[in-house]
């Protein structure tokens, strides 16, 4: 696990450039740093060691001198790879995973990255035909960020990297700040930049000529399903999910697990135990007082039925607050779940033992683990006959007051099928920006998108598949690797701790795209056939809990600590003369949630991460 960092341009750049592009990457690779130039192509690497500790420096280049890589992430199937290229005929001179990128680039060329089975972000530099080419693993696990500005194309993993060459300007763009506001944070391929870009899930970049293409190279298919009674398909999901995890063990640094308490994480802490034969360190976050809701007995519970050295670090909910200040610093955009700060915690306790942790995010957007797609198929029986094309009904509800057609089952009423389900948070409902948002913030993010239609976008590629999947595949594109993942990778590597997911292997992925919903969901049951395979390995309460999560007390907060600070930031010196909002818009908000008429902890959270964001990035800015 590294970070990466380089540039490639024609221009000439004083060499202080890269190294500090790379330096400021220093968290996500403490063991080494390296950098390199190719020509045009200017590479830099911080390594964090995981695999072959004596060798696999970086930037890596080929023995000919003239293919370059750098890679952030890891290949788990990079021994069979190393096999099948040293029958083709290369030479091995390390034994890491990087190499396999680039004796593959050799091999296979752009097609390298059908071969690869990991979670990644790579650029390899080919100065035979000056081209560089560049892709993020299937699930967006891993980061890449990039801007092209005047002939000169940069990257990075992490956006402070990319912003810390001079061709790339930072300036602020207004699309990607209404976009924050609708669900938290910004999803890709957007940033908080204007022109810097994220890779998407499952997609390469190809820039030669000072020309840039952009392709996918992945999708899963829900349409072509497996014919699997119950019982094989537990059997197949068992099989299936102990080699993803088998493949995530390779390691020469000590491995352990995050555990929730839940049957997610429990699950893949369990078939780690049994996988190595011995016990494993498992870790857990836990709050006390009674405020926050804590799951720590339930992980300990977890723990002891498996055997594992179980670490707590236990927390007032004020102690998370402590961690704050360094919010900025790592999400370099503004970033709104609060469920980052206890994650940066645990990953600063757990790095004190291990290097890499395994975690079971994912499981839900596989599995159908939410309530609200249960909601959402049952409704979608009545809305597909109440919006039909002849009914007046869509109508009729397009014409009532936004307040009202913000309801979920009236807003499925009024709007096409792709656009009915958009993902799990909804911070500032799009239909409430015409009263909330100011006149020039509309005026300059009018043509821009919304939520919704990258929803749809999501929606429609999943096909002919059934509803449900249809859904999955929103979740598995926007929130999981815009919220979710986004916040594992910066809360782990802040603490140069590798965090790997058994759940988003994208074979494992694949297997399960082509499972039955009947398997997913059933009844009320959520992830029916993983529970069962997970009753073959935890005890049936863990299994049949219900779903939590890290949960902080928000209100209390924001009516006690941080009190004075909302006033601050939404006031006249903060987010009100920055022009976004209508005049009285935030103190108006403000006094409803104060009053208690209505809990907008969620929004004012987000609104206080903003105005801090602004202060850090640009602290002049404004819209008027």
């Amino acid at each position: 696990m590294c970070g990466i960092a380089g540039y490639v341009s024609d221009q000439a750049f004083a060499p202080e450039v890269l190294a500090a592009m790379t330096r400021v990457l220093a968290h996500r690779g403490p063991d080494a740093e390296g950098f390199l130039t190719s020509g045009p192509a200017h590479f830099g690497h911080r390594r964090l060691s995981v695999i072959d500790l004596e060798g696999g420096a970086q930037p890596m280049t080929s023995p000919d001198g003239q293919v370059a890589v750098v890679f952030n992430g890891e290949i788990y199937n990079f021994a069979a790879l190393r096999d099948e290229l040293a029958r083709a005929g290369w030479v091995f001179r390390t034994a890491g995973d990087t190499e396999t990128i680039l004796a593959g680039w050799q091999a296979w060329g752009e097609d390298v990255v059908l071969h690869l089975r990991g979670m990644f972000a790579f650029a390899v530099f080919d100065a035979r035909t000056r081209t560089l080419f560049a892709a993020r693993d299937h699930l967006g696990v891993k980061p890449f960020h990039y801007a092209l500005r005047a002939g000169t194309f940069v990257f990075a993993s992490e956006l402070k990297a990319v912003l810390a060459h001079p061709a790339v300007a930072a300036a602020i763009d207004p699309a990607a700040l209404r976009l924050f506001l609708e669900c938290q944070f910004v999803p890709a391929p957007y940033s908080a930049f204007d022109g810097v870009r994220k890779l998407l899930p499952g997609q390469a970049l190809t820039y030669a000529n000072g020309r840039m293409t952009l392709r996918d190279y992945w999708r899963p298919d829900y349409c072509d399903k497996l014919d699997l009674a119950d019982d094989e398909a537990v059997e197949a999901v068992d099989r299936e999910l102990r080699a993803s995890v088998q493949g995530m063990l390779v390691a020469d640094v000590p491995l352990g697990a995050f555990v929730s308490g839940g049957v997610d994480s429990g699950l893949i802490a369990a078939m780690m135990t049994e996988l190595r034969g011995s016990a494993i360190d498992t870790f857990n976050v836990g709050f006390e007082g009674g405020v926050a809701v804590s799951e720590h007995a339930q992980a300990a519970r977890v723990a002891q039925h498996l055997g594992t050295r179980h670490h707590t670090l236990m927390l007032a909910p004020d102690h998370v607050l402590d961690a704050f200040d360094h919010w900025l610093d790592v999400f370099d955009e503004p970033f709104a779940d609060q469920a980052a700060l206890p994650t940066m915690l645990l990953s600063g306790f757990a790095r004190r033992t291990v290097t890499v942790v395994l975690t079971g995010e994912g499981a839900d957007e596989v599995f159908g683990g939410y309530s609200n797609y249960r909601t959402r198929v049952r409704d979608e029986a009545y809305t597909r006959w109440l919006a039909h094309r002849f009914s007046p009904a869509p109508r009729l509800v397009r014409a009532l007051p936004a307040m009202w057609r913000k309801d979920r089952f009236l807003r499925a009423l009024g709007e096409p099928l792709p656009r009915r389900y958009r993902t799990i948070p909804n911070v500032f409902d799009r239909l409430l920006h015409d009263r909330l948002l100011s006149p020039a913030f509309l005026a300059a993010t009018a043509q821009a998108p919304d939520v919704g239609s990258l929803a749809a976008a999501a929606f429609a590629q999943a096909g002919d598949a059934p509803y449900l999947d249809r859904l999955l595949n929103v979740d598995t594109r926007l929130w999981l690797p815009d919220d979710l993942l986004t916040k594992v990778d910066r809360a782990t590597m802040t603490h140069s701790l590798e965090a790997r997911v058994p759940y988003l292997d994208h074979r494992f992925v694949e297997f399960c795209a082509r499972l039955a919903p009947s398997l997913k969901i059933r009844g009320r049951d959520h992830k029916h056939v993983l529970k069962r395979v997970a009753l073959r390995y935890l005890p049936p309460d863990i299994v049949q809990r219900g779903k939590q999560g890290f949960v902080m007390p928000l209100s209390e907060w924001l009516a006690g600590r941080l009190a004075t600070e909302v006033d601050d930031h939404l006031g006249s010196r903060g987010l009100e003369r920055r022009g976004l909002f209508r005049d009285g818009a935030l103190g108006a908000l403000l006094r409803e949630h104060r009053s208690g008429r209505r809990n907008h902890a969620g929004r004012l959270w987000a609104l206080l991460i903003l105005e801090r964001w602004f202060r850090r990035y640009a602290p002049s800015w404004s819209m008027r």
